[in-house]
């Protein structure tokens, strides 16, 4: 039994495919180098040889969603089901209008609840955007915050700004720091940390309250830089693409 996972992002579209329900392939491209159904086909015949019996997406580019799945019918011989937020995927959406919910944070949360069940949680999904999302060891995804991820803050500051460069160091190990870069450097990080922590704490009260420990959860491809800072237990990279996996079989 082969699988195809793919999710559709902002900045990149990446990849599965999971052999008797083993995640053995990941890929992931730029998602401006893949914007149309030919160039999904064309990425789709690199990357997913083979046939597949099942296949499953998300996607939070909406223009992108329909052409990537003619290109994997196409390409793969499967018609792939598409996660949204009002898909029956089996967890309870607490937004106030729950199709709002985007489905990358929807296919995250699948992914928790089933390798992590009968847990309270919370996920940090550092992407493009970073989003704070609990569920409840239920399945109740009772909501969250989004703000700009650590990449945009990078960006953003050296857009709007005459003299700032744009940095893209590693992990500081100061908050002092003495040059420009260094500084930047030191307040991109330990600010997104900071920001990170505080919603972490606030969202952890307001949902399960002053008591309860849930357990956080990271992702996303800026997850690894902040694995030092401990404001998560664990960092889970392929979460989407396990929540894909689940709900493949839905």
């Amino acid at each position: 039994m082969r699988v195809l996972l793919l999710t559709l992002g902002n900045t990149s579209v990446l990849g599965g495919i999971v052999t008797l329900g083993r995640l053995e392939r990941r890929f992931r491209v730029p998602t401006a180098e893949v914007g149309t159904a030919t160039k999904l086909r064309r990425l789709l015949a690199a990357e997913a040889r083979g046939e597949f019996d099942r296949a499953a997406l998300c996607s939070v580019v909406p223009e992108l969603t329909l052409p990537a799945c003619a290109a994997v019918k196409r390409q793969c011989g499967v018609v792939p089901r598409v996660l949204r937020a009002e898909s029956a995927h089996g967890l309870t959406i607490a937004y106030k209008r729950p199709r709002e919910l985007g489905a990358d944070r929807v296919a995250a949360a699948l992914g928790a609840h089933f390798s992590f069940p009968g847990r309270d949680k919370i996920i940090v999904d550092f992407g493009t955007a970073t989003t704070v999302t609990a569920i409840t060891a239920d399945g109740t995804v009772a909501g969250g915050a989004i703000l700009p991820g650590f990449g945009l803050w990078a960006e953003m500051l050296a857009t709007r700004t005459a003299q700032l460069p744009k940095v893209a160091a590693a992990a500081p190990r100061t908050a002092v720091g003495r040059s420009p870069k260094e500084a930047i450097a030191a307040g991109l990080h330990f600010g997104h940390t900071g920001a990170v922590r505080e919603l972490v704490a606030r969202v952890s009260t307001e949902v399960f309250g002053a008591r309860k420990r849930p357990l956080v959860l990271a992702t996303g491809g800026n997850a690894a830089r902040f694995e030092r800072e401990n404001v998560f237990a664990e960092n889970v990279p392929d979460l989407i693409l396990l929540g894909l996996h689940a709900f493949a079989y839905a």
